[in-house]
């Protein structure tokens, strides 16, 4: 009976160790990330996981397939972001010397560098940017970087393979919440994590002094028609910040869809809601990014006036990224009382600066560097821009506005931002588009929704 014991215990201690192993890959990503996301192979990619055309994997790392490559296909890929806002991807590694094996064909077909040996792991370049690195258990790829910056990044990355379960992701909140999310690709990334033009509706709710490390973003995404759909939640950690943020998504109204067609189809960003103009005006009160975008406008306008009258659907949408920040607002006004205003803030104006007639009940206020059309149209729709062009095109519809499916997918939810990929023309947006479209096809359009707008 003893003997029986103890090889019951000898057993479940070995599958105790078994089960732990499997997510030993895991320790490699750094702890302190700013973005994560988790890709269930088996669900994405099917049954045909090695071909190169399909695979997240073989996207990235531009090879044809992955056919005894020695990494687990069966297991989750997670990408991220490290703390230094470097990209990276983690794999489950199946054989370690069919992985050398697999790299070292890639080096004799001028691929990659030969593999070399730091700390006890093996190295290699990839397509001249992308450091490799791998043990037995987890396989990292981190870049893209510049070749005199390689030497430092595989130090990196051999500090990450030395990892244990207490200095890696597994045992963080960011990692539990992750895991909680039930989507074949799942999401979460601090706000900061986010393009700085896009951070700002993301954190709104957040108290003024909470910064954008505090505020996350979890989300499932699906796809439809080349529309990456992102249903998400804006959450932190800090239990006063999330009890502010889940406050904050009370004052969104499901969207009527007045302005969808207002956006341009090249345009680069929209976002779209529906609000009680006093309780949104609360929000961007707290939020140091939009207030500073507002500053200078303010200083001759009394935009907290005008914002006080909307009830209704409003956008803003932003046509370009680039240095010069254009901008366009609509909305739907409960009353247009601040007309009454506008005299006095012609003679108010800030040294350098002034507000002239434009046409009837529409106005430019200019300083010699900041230009901002606005006006109200006869049936209470505030319009405005950074042109005159863009300000009248933020209430019409646009000469080739978003396509139908992005447009339908406005009406009903509670905040959406739409992402036009076309629009955005960097490495770092390539790079992430060639992640995401083996997993979903050809995309064209990222449309973040807050859940619970249906």
């Amino acid at each position: 009976m003893k003997g029986r014991k103890i090889f019951m215990w000898l057993a479940a201690v070995v599958l105790l160790t078994a089960s732990c192993s499997d997510s030993d890959y895991l320790n490699a990503i750094p702890e302190g990330c700013t973005a994560l996301v988790s890709v269930d192979m088996a669900q994405t990619v099917g049954t045909n996981q090695s071909d190169g055309q399909t695979n997240p994997l073989a996207r990235l790392l531009r090879v044809d397939e992955l056919k005894d490559c020695g990494i687990d296909l069966a297991s989750k890929l997670y990408f991220f972001e490290a703390p230094d806002g470097m990209l990276g991807m983690a794999a489950k590694v199946d054989s370690q010397k069919r992985l050398a094996q697999w790299l070292e064909g890639m080096s004799d077909n001028g691929m990659a560098t030969k593999l070399t040996e730091r700390r006890g792991f093996e190295f290699c370049v990839l397509r001249d940017s992308w450091v490799v690195g791998f043990s037995e258990s987890a396989m990292l790829v981190m870049g893209p970087v510049a070749a005199n910056a390689q030497a430092a990044l595989v130090q990196q990355v051999a500090t990450y393979l030395a990892q244990n379960e207490e200095q890696g992701i597994k045992g963080t909140p960011m990692f539990a919440k992750l895991d909680s999310i039930g989507s074949s690709v799942a999401l979460v990334a601090q706000a900061q994590a986010l393009p700085e033009k896009f951070v700002a509706p993301f954190t709104l709710g957040a108290p003024k002094e909470a910064d954008a490390s505090q505020v996350l973003i979890a989300a499932e995404m699906t796809v439809d028609e080349g529309c990456l759909n992102i249903q998400g939640e804006t959450f932190s950690f800090n239990k006063r910040i999330d009890a502010a943020l889940r406050q904050a998504q009370r004052i969104f109204r499901p969207i009527r869809g007045d302005y969808a067609a207002s956006m341009a189809e090249g345009s680069l960003l929209g976002v779209f809601m529906n609000v009680r103009g006093a309780d949104f005006l609360t929000l961007l009160q707290q939020n140091k990014g939009i207030m500073a975008l507002l500053t200078g406008i303010n200083t001759a306008i009394d935009m907290d006036n005008i914002l006080r009258s909307v009830d209704g659907d409003m956008s803003v949408t932003v046509p370009v990224l680039g240095d010069k920040f254009d901008i366009t607002m609509a909305a739907r006004l409960a009353q247009r009382e601040w007309l009454k205003d506008v005299d006095y803030w012609k003679r108010s104006c800030p040294s350098g600066g002034r507000i002239i007639d434009t046409g009837k009940d529409s106005f430019c206020y200019t300083d010699g560097q900041t230009t901002f059309h606005f006006g109200v149209t006869a049936d209470n729709q505030f319009f405005a821009g950074s042109t005159a062009q863009l300000a009248s095109a933020a209430i019409g519809k646009a000469q080739q506005p978003l396509p139908d499916v992005v447009r339908k997918q406005l009406v009903g939810q509670k905040l959406v931002a739409v992402i036009r990929l076309s629009a955005i023309d960097n490495e770092v947006a390539r790079t992430v588009i060639g992640i995401l479209e083996p997993l979903f096809g050809p995309l064209t359009t990222v449309i973040y929704s807050l859940k619970g707008g249906e």
